[in-house]
Parts: structure tokens; C-alpha cells; sequence
């Protein structure tokens, strides 16, 4: 009997993940998930997933640029979003609600256009044309937008 089948129950062993051999194709580290996807997910967990999804791939970006997003930036965003459905539920005065709704939507603001300035970066880096994500798009679709320009950089630079 030989080493290779000593042992028939033993569990195979192969690399389940794929990484991006080439160096100079950042954007190849992503996942590709339909944008579709981001945007029926977000509609159906009100808001969440696109908060979970803009800290999953901003780690991964930060991971990846040169130009990072700041992790303060990325917790105080979340600890204010948090607060802000908090606030809803209570009887505090209005314009304390209003001023932290205000406070919430400037920081995600920073945050969005910090994660785009990083995302930009990470698709032009491997791209043979450079690739421009839209300030407006952004402003409106911002995690349904990111996922879009992501899997197509993905599908132009494989």
C-alpha cells in the first residue's frame, strides 16, 4: 500500500483561496458579487448590509492603496449611525435628533468620498484606462456604485 492512500479518510487538503498573483492588479482581491445583489440586501436589512459592506471593503482597501481610509473615521461613522436609530426611538428634542442626523450624514459623507478616493486608486493601479468614478453616483448609490465599478474593473482586467 502506498503513503498516498495510507490513510483513505482523511480529508483532502487543497488552497480554496485565490489570491491575485499579479502584484500590479490590486483590484483582482475583491470579491465580485452582483450589484443587484448589494442593493436587494440593503433594501431588506434597511440599510445595514450597505454599512457592513462599506467596512468590509474599505479593510480590504486599506489592505490594499496607498492612500487608506482612516480607521477612526470608519468607527466614528458606525457609533454614529448606531446612535442616530438610537435617537429615533426616543423623546429627546428634535433638534438634538436633527444635529446628530446632520453630524451622521457629514461623516458619511468623509467616509464615502475617503473609501472612493481608495477604490479609485486600486482599480487605475492595474487598468489600461484610467477609470473615473462619478462624485454624483457616488453621492447617491454609494455602496450599489463602489460594487458596480468594482466588478467591472474586475471583468476588464482579467
Amino acid at each position: 500500500m502506498s503513503e498516498e492512500s495510507a490513510n483513505i479518510y482523511e480529508a483532502p487538503e487543497a488552497e480554496l483561496t485565490q489570491q491575485n498573483t499579479g502584484g500590479n492588479k490590486p483590484i483582482l482581491n475583491f470579491d465580485r458579487f452582483s450589484a443587484w445583489g448589494v442593493f436587494f440586501l440593503s433594501l431588506i436589512t434597511l440599510g445595514i448590509y450597505a454599512i457592513y459592506w462599506l467596512v468590509s471593503r474599505t479593510n480590504k482597501a486599506n489592505a490594499l492603496a496607498k492612500h487608506q481610509v482612516n480607521q477612526n473615521l470608519v468607527y466614528g461613522y458606525i457609533a454614529l449611525y448606531v446612535i442616530n436609530i438610537a435617537v429615533a426611538f426616543t423623546s429627546i428634542p428634535e433638534v438634538f435628533s436633527s444635529i446628530i442626523s446632520i453630524i451622521t450624514f457629514i461623516v458619511g459623507l468623509v467616509f464615502i468620498f475617503s473609501l472612493r478616493a481608495s477604490l479609485k486608486e486600486l482599480i487605475n493601479e492595474g487598468s489600461n484606462e484610467p477609470v473615473h468614478l462619478s462624485g454624483i453616483l457616488t453621492f447617491f448609490f454609494y455602496a450599489i456604485y463602489f460594487q458596480y465599478k468594482i466588478n467591472e474593473a474586475i471583468d476588464n482586467q482579467k
